[in-house]
């Protein structure tokens, strides 16, 4: 069962019976700045069995047929974002929402941050520019679900059902390219990987999500 409402100045105490439901709540987009999106969600909604579906399918064969070497990218990006975009990544609405591009990243390891659980390390790319890398085990923003147009927001029920999505889509990266990769002596290491970013509004270093990644130790 799946019931939404709208919380808005008015407030009430409800006593509920729901067999195997849970009451999640979300912000509203679309609405009033002081609403409140309820939901009901019986747990019938399985991001993992999406995942499954999409990972080795169709997510990582088209993130590696759009990438290109980050340092093209962003120039690409410096240019033209729109025309970056439309080489490079994808976004679901046309107009005035963000870009989020794939990239493969090359490049030496010049700082790493392993005690943290949002682990990353920065990486010095072969054009000269710095990448900031995730390695996990928890990952941040939700740059892998903004670059799947397999699965745009308006093929889910909710914005519940959607934010799961991008929680079981950044456990499936780590588990598959980053809890491996070693941790130990990384400074100095060569890095190779396939991720996905949004450009920092900072100009900051982008922080790339990689879905495969291999480190080769300093020699």
């Amino acid at each position: 069962m799946r019931a939404s409402f709208t919380v808005g100045a008015i407030a009430a105490t409800v006593s509920l019976s729901l067999g195997g439901c849970k009451i999640e709540k979300t912000v509203v987009a679309s609405g009033p700045a002081s609403s409140t999106s309820v939901f009901i969600n019986d747990a019938s909604f399985n991001p993992d069995t999406l995942v499954a579906e999409d990972w080795d399918a169709k997510l990582v064969p088209g993130l590696r047929a759009k990438a290109g070497p980050y340092d093209e990218v962003a120039a690409a990006i410096a240019n033209n974002p729109d025309a970056a975009g439309e080489r490079y990544g994808f976004r679901e609405q046309q107009t005035g929402a963000p870009w989020t591009y794939a990239a493969t990243v090359e490049g030496v390891v010049i700082s790493a941050n392993t005690a943290s659980r949002a682990g990353a390390i920065e990486v010095r790319t072969d054009g000269g520019n710095t990448v900031t890398l995730q390695i996990g085990p928890v990952l941040r923003g939700t740059a892998l679900r903004d670059s799947d147009p397999a699965r745009p927001f308006s093929s889910f029920r909710n914005q519940v059902d959607y934010a799961q999505f991008a929680r079981a889509l950044n456990a499936r990266a780590n588990a598959d390219a980053l809890a491996k990769m070693p941790r130990d002596k990384l400074l100095g290491s060569h890095v190779s990987a396939l991720g996905v970013f949004q450009p920092d509004p900072g100009n900051h270093s982008p922080l790339v999500t990689p879905v495969a990644i291999t480190v080769e130790p300093k020699t």
